[in-house]
């Protein structure tokens, strides 16, 4: 059984951009993590206050979170939001519209716009007493730098998420979005897609920032029974083709929840009862989901996956550090191709490399050094960039002498500096 089961019509909102970085955000021992997507780099972005319950990230690289106290009502929920370096943008309450409310649940889903500047949550409540209560759900967009809490529209939908500006919602069965140029704060909704046919309770989706690929997650009476549907959509102007590539649904394991998609569509992540993982998107009709890469698990603890533009590497700069061949040979060295090392970059930066043996080695008068070997490269960004080292061209012809010779090559970036000692072969 194919996860859609009815296609309906949507408009698109144009001039998505898309961050050139791509991270995972989730909550995890009630901290708000950022990790790159293999999960082999991982750094807490909250401050260790606890209780964070749940996160967001927008493709423009900011971050949102939103943390209640444990024992309080969710009236007392407080959000805060990350700029893409990291440092915190704005912090105060999570906005409510009512008071009066005999209960009261907050966010029931939680995203950002993809410059980061509006964020929507669910939410639900009642007044009265049961069985006479009055039910009220729906959502709301505020700004998320918290410095106009406008949530004096009812907005309708549950679960939103939000492509570009425009948000979107589960109504009921149909996953529906607001027309393009009505979004955050319009009251309209364009009917995309239908899964009624599940037989399942219909919670949060997530598009593709580059409207290709989607994804929905389903509810089911047992939550070990929930289930996740992705399929692939032909742009979101009528008439969509759905499933043409892609219509399966991920084979989660137990209570099944968040999934979200890259911007690029080659990505997506959500939570189960083994954590959180984060899987190549798959590319086939094949059903259960055939990833494209396996799924890797970040954390078994985690919850609240979001993939968002934030660089790992800029909200946790590495040092500066290098990877050099198991073995350097000077005949390599002197070759016009040389021989390329691996610098980590702690930011944007040439890096340059010199390496320097004693005179007396190369039988040269005086005493001291020469600089023999030198390397450069422009990182353009924290992280890992090759660099390409060469004998100095006026002592090429010294490589026969430099052969069982310890060169001390010195690795710089601005004022950061690293040394290593190396014996040529």
């Amino acid at each position: 059984m194919t996860a859609v089961t009815a296609v309906m019509a949507a408009g698109l909102f144009g001039g998505i951009s898309q961050a050139g970085a791509t991270s995972l955000t989730y909550v995890d021992g009630d901290e708000v993590w950022v990790s790159t997507l293999d999960g082999k780099n991982r750094t807490k972005l909250s401050g260790g206050e606890g209780d964070w319950r749940e996160a967001a990230a927008a493709d423009s690289g900011s971050i949102i979170g939103v943390r209640l106290e444990s024992g309080k009502i969710a009236q007392l929920s407080k959000m805060q939001l990350w700029g893409e370096d990291g440092k915190v943008l704005s912090q105060g309450p999570l906005p409510y519209k009512y008071r009066a409310w005999s209960s009261y649940a907050a966010p029931i889903g939680l995203d950002l716009s993809s410059d980061g500047v509006f964020a929507a949550y669910g939410y639900s409540g009642y007044t009265g007493v049961v069985p006479g209560a009055s039910f009220y759900f729906g959502h709301h967009v505020v700004n998320a730098d918290n410095k106009v809490l406008n949530v004096e529209l009812e907005l309708d939908g549950e679960w939103p998420s939000m492509f570009g500006r425009r948000a979107v919602v589960a109504d009921g069965s149909i996953i529906a979005i607001q027309p393009d140029g009505t979004g955050p704060f319009g009251t309209t909704y364009d009917p995309l897609v239908d899964v009624s046919g599940t037989g399942l309770e219909l919670a949060r989706s997530d598009v593709a920032a580059n409207a290709r690929i989607m994804t929905f997650d389903l509810q089911a009476d047992e939550p070990a029974d929930d289930r996740i549907g992705i399929v692939s959509i032909g742009g979101v102007v009528p008439p969509v083709e759905v499933g043409a590539s892609v219509d399966c649904y991920l084979p989660t394991v137990g209570d099944a929840s968040d999934s979200t998609l890259s911007q690029d569509g080659k990505w997506i992540a959500w939570a189960d009862a083994e954590g959180v993982k984060v899987a190549g998107v798959p590319t086939t009709l094949a059903d259960p989901c055939q990833f494209s890469s396996p799924p890797v698990v970040i954390s078994p603890t985690a919850k609240s996956p979001s993939i968002g533009g934030a660089d790992f590497f800029v909200l946790k700069p590495p040092k500066l550090a290098v990877t050099l061949p198991g073995k350097l040979k000077a005949g390599d060295l002197a070759s016009p191709a040389g021989v390329a090392v691996t610098v980590t970059a702690p930011g944007r930066g040439r890096i340059k490399v010199t390496g320097s043996v004693p005179k007396k080695k190369l039988k040269l008068k005086g005493s001291g050094r020469v600089t023999v070997v030198t390397g450069s490269a422009f990182a353009n960004k924290a992280g890992p960039v090759k660099v390409k080292l060469r004998i100095v061209k006026k002592y090429r012809k010294y490589k026969a002498r430099l052969k069982g010779a310890t060169v001390l090559l010195k690795f710089s970036q601005g004022s950061k500096s690293i040394t290593r000692n190396v014996k040529l072969r």
